[in-house]
């Protein structure tokens, strides 16, 4: 692949090599042909692990595809390829871990049932975070029983934050999130508002509706700078950070 260069820019394809245009990469271009047929993909024994490794990929896709549709209402405003790439890329590594299933029908589900499963989602960041965010984390403690998140002793001061912002908008979300049916169900917070520039902070935060995960519970966590002007209220384009604290199997 190689980027295209000069005032017009090719589509198309011209003397063995294709050009097109990547919406983040610009005018691209890419030698023409290569590779193997589909009925040689689909039939030929040394085609084996290229067929298992498109099995388990369409799974994941399918999986990252439904988990964001639950999770919207947190990544609202992201639009980066990068973003689709990373959480297909967070769930093939757990679905890696499947010590159940013979290889080309591992599934994230019984990945999600290790610890290291467990582990590598709560480690991920779904958007690229500044140190606020983790410094957040640390203050918040989630109870399954009570589904109450508590924040104590949370000083956003001690981090740099954009000069029009005036608060730090704080969303809990617990999902229950099936794996086989890809169907879910989400139960979301108020907008709990932390005033920037006035010093430590502590509440608690919980769901509207208590939400008792039937499949796979995560505790998601989603916070967003806010400009708030007399009685409007603005919220920054994109997420300043979104965690899953907690999952449960």
């Amino acid at each position: 692949m190689a980027r295209q260069k000069g005032i017009i820019k090719i589509i198309g394809t011209l003397g063995g090599a294709n050009f097109y245009e990547d919406r983040e990469a610009g005018a691209l271009a890419r030698t023409a042909g290569g590779g193997f047929d589909g009925d040689t993909i689909r039939t030929s024994p040394r085609m084996v692990r290229v067929r298992e490794n498109s099995s388990e990929f369409g799974n994941c896709s399918r999986v990252k595809k439904q988990f964001r549709l639950a999770l919207l209402p947190f990544f609202q405003g992201i639009k980066s390829r990068a973003f689709h790439s990373d959480l297909v890329s967070l769930f093939m590594r757990i679905k890696a871990l499947d010590q159940v299933s013979e290889r080309g029908k591992r599934q994230v589900y019984y990945g999600m049932q290790t610890a290291k499963g467990r582990q590598l989602m709560k480690r991920h960041s779904f958007v690229p975070e500044k140190d606020l965010v983790a410094g957040f984390c640390r203050q918040a403690t989630f109870n399954w029983t009570t589904q109450q998140l508590d924040v104590s002793d949370f000083n956003p001061g001690l981090y740099k934050v954009p000069k029009t912002a005036t608060h730090i908008g704080v969303t809990l979300g617990v999902l229950d999130f099936d794996f086989e049916t890809l169907e879910y169900s989400l139960s979301l917070s108020s907008i709990h508002f932390v005033a920037l520039g006035a010093g430590v902070s502590s509440f608690s935060l919980t769901p509207e509706q208590v939400l008792v995960p039937a499949h796979v519970g995560f505790v998601v966590l989603g916070l967003r700078y806010y400009e708030l002007i007399e009685n409007e209220v603005y919220a920054f384009k994109k997420p300043l950070g979104v965690r899953v604290l907690d999952v449960l199997v």
